[in-house]
């Protein structure tokens, strides 16, 4: 935004400046209020990044509705967002972050999630343990996870996968070290 320092109040073009407040990606509702004789105050509320987008495009923040936000130093949000990628990510992203928020202390553990074919999820831990939610009754499945790891502490058992995309059934995978198994075949 350019500077109005200086100018008579009178002169400012207001319907500018707030086309340039809403221009600014950050920005998710601005408005103006003038009090004279001399006073310009804007409140701007902020878009809040719950992810970064990875795309062909690049890496972008990305708010739960689903809007790019245009920042270039990401490194201070890599710690501590997850990454998004896959075909119709950016359209779903707040349907399933409704879902994954559902438990926020065991969604801190979410390195990254990828939407396969448009349809379904797999959300990656940073524990190593990937698991493929269905792309019907997602929230169930979900919900069997956050049991799951309530009971047994999934994600720090080994499990390298958990497979949730037919009804009825959970799949897990560990993995395991092939040099134990011949050594116990002897």
């Amino acid at each position: 935004i350019r500077s109005y320092d200086k100018i008579n109040i009178f002169s400012i073009n207001f319907q500018n400046i707030y086309e340039e407040i809403n221009n600014i990606t950050w920005v998710k509702k601005g408005s103006i209020k003038v009090v004279y004789p001399n006073t310009i105050k804007i409140f701007l509320t902020e878009k809040e990044p719950i992810a970064i987008l990875q795309n062909k495009f690049g890496n972008r923040l990305i708010s739960k509705s689903g809007n790019l936000i245009l920042e270039k130093k990401l490194n201070h949000f890599k710690s501590h967002l997850p990454i998004v990628n896959g075909k119709s990510a950016q359209k779903n992203i707040s349907s399933i972050f409704e879902i994954v928020n559902l438990n926020k202390v065991f969604a801190k553990n979410i390195w990254s999630l990828t939407f396969v074919n448009g349809r379904r999820c797999d959300i990656h831990f940073k524990q190593g343990l990937t698991v493929r939610l269905p792309h019907s009754n997602t929230k169930e499945a979900w919900q069997k996870v956050i049991s799951l790891n309530e009971n047994f502490k999934i994600l720090n058992i080994g499990l390298t996968e958990i497979d949730l995309r037919k009804p009825n059934q959970i799949l897990g995978k560990i993995n395991v070290d092939k040099k134990l198994i011949f050594e116990k075949r002897k």
